[in-house]
């Protein structure tokens, strides 16, 4: 993984993480693990592998974006 992609915003599946603290470890939907930085929108900034992943209907746990 590169330095690029590690400080991206990365996405978490809302239904798998209801509520994360910050610094708590959290998988993202890339399947990178980091801690919970919070909820933030950076389009420029965004993990291109998390985005590939929300294209998609249901994340690989199975939600979709739409549950919580």
């Amino acid at each position: 993984m590169t330095a690029e992609i590690e400080r991206a915003a990365h996405a978490y599946c809302p239904a798998c993480n209801p509520d994360p603290g910050l610094g708590d470890p959290v998988t993202a939907l890339c399947g990178a693990t980091h801690p919970f930085w919070g909820r933030r929108e950076r389009p420029v900034n965004n993990c291109p592998g998390c985005e590939a992943v929300v294209a998609k209907t249901a994340y690989p746990c199975g939600h979709t974006g739409g549950e919580r």
